[in-house]
């Protein structure tokens, strides 16, 4: 079990590195050149390939990358290239060279999404039902890890080092990362590929979105994470607006929220294998959206630091409760003989509601206020609760 745990904990944290540099930097730096939140809110589009990933999971699940195992061969092949892409970035001078910024931070989405695709599949596979429990908190606390270190230790060392020696520092962890992957050795099962290709490719959505009352909880997923998605868009220009420096912000949000995410992903972890996935997201989503209302007190001026340490700690601790329980619902709904497809789509329906949100957030904030943006984060959240309990949505058979 711990060699696993250790396996996905390196998966789920490189991934993370790069996007979540590139996210949390950005907005700041469009901030601090007196961009528009409309302008910040449409970065949410770089999700996209996130959020269409389902397209080509069927691909991940019916090919492999020759002695290199299955889901493994693709993880190898995509983490290289994020790598690449990351340290070519290192190169670009960015207020000069802005769009084409852009466009690699598209690609290192693009990238960290086919390789999430293929983790996620081994996940699947890897895990025994009983083990997914604390597996989702490891998924949960890897991505978080990786958070830390692209958008906390990443951020304080652009202050202190600059942006290239920065991103090169950052793809040298991310090579670090691959060692776990590299050592693993996969268990390959071979597929039939006796079917035409066609057939097999949109089979298996019909399979998944055939299910009995599957549709509630699509909504449930578009919804779920959407609230907060937007909360922690707009955080981060709110507090460039409240004089908070780069390095201010990738403390308190990058390594001290970002702690506080992990443990109280695994403390999630663990009371989920107690009192059940469904009550748990039930539970964790309720407490994270009356949580998320606490932005609303830089919202309104209030720039006391260890006031907002308390405020980013409580918020995001508790959204981390949530999105462990929200893990652990999806795997449950993943069949192992279409793992990358029934997760990945999932996965693309909840980000599809993240970049909506995200995009809304920009103009929500810029015509009536911070603090409103965070009320509505609030109520999609509480509105996909009251789905869920609404529509009673049954666990399947690989529960």
């Amino acid at each position: 079990m711990l060699a696993k745990l250790i396996l996905l904990a390196a998966l789920y944290t490189s991934q993370f590195i790069p996007t979540t540099f590139f996210i949390q930097t950005v907005p700041v730096f469009m901030r601090q050149q007196n961009m528009s939140l409309d302008a910040i809110g449409f970065l949410g589009f770089l999700i996209l390939p996130s959020a269409l990933k389902f397209l080509w999971a069927p691909f991940i699940d019916r090919y492999r990358i020759r002695g290199l195992g299955h889901y493994r061969g693709w993880i190898i092949c995509f983490q290289v290239l994020l790598v690449l892409v990351t340290f070519g970035c290192a190169f670009i001078n960015i207020r000069e060279n802005f769009n084409i910024l852009i466009i690699c931070m598209f690609l290192a989405f693009l990238f960290s999404s086919i390789q999430d695709i293929a983790t996620d599949a081994l996940a699947v596979n890897l895990l025994e039902p009983q083990e997914r429990g604390l597996g989702n908190a490891i998924q949960s606390g890897g991505n978080i890890f990786g958070a830390i270190v692209g958008g906390g230790g990443v951020l304080i060392l652009l202050d202190r080092v600059g942006w290239r020696y920065s991103l090169i520092s950052m793809s040298l962890v991310m090579l670090l990362t691959l060692v776990p992957v590299l050592l693993y050795q996969e268990q390959v099962s071979t597929k039939s590929k006796k079917t035409n290709f066609f057939r097999s490719y949109f089979q298996p959505f019909v399979n998944f979105l055939s299910r009995p009352k599957i549709l509630p909880w699509l909504f449930v997923l578009l919804l779920y994470m959407s609230g907060e998605m937007m909360s922690s868009t707009m955080i981060r220009p709110l507090l460039s607006d409240r004089g908070l420096s780069l390095s201010d912000i990738g403390l308190m949000l990058g390594i001290v929220s970002y702690s506080a995410r992990i443990v109280s992903a695994l403390i999630a972890g663990i009371i989920i294998t107690q009192l059940g996935r469904v009550r748990c997201l039930i539970l964790f989503g309720l407490i994270a959206a009356v949580t998320t209302l606490l932005y609303i007190v830089p919202a309104v001026g209030v720039s006391s630091l260890p006031v907002l340490y308390a405020v980013s700690i409580a918020v995001n601790a508790t959204q981390s409760m949530a999105y462990t329980a929200l893990l652990s619902a999806m795997m449950d709904k993943s069949n192992p003989e279409t793992a990358a497809i029934d997760y990945t789509l999932q996965v693309s329906i909840m980000y599809i509601g993240g970049i909506a949100a995200t995009v809304a957030s920009g103009a929500i904030a810029s015509t009536t206020g911070y603090a409103f943006t965070f009320i509505i984060s609030a109520a999609l959240s509480l509105l996909s609760i009251l789905l869920i309990k609404m529509s009673s949505i049954p666990q399947t058979q690989h529960s």
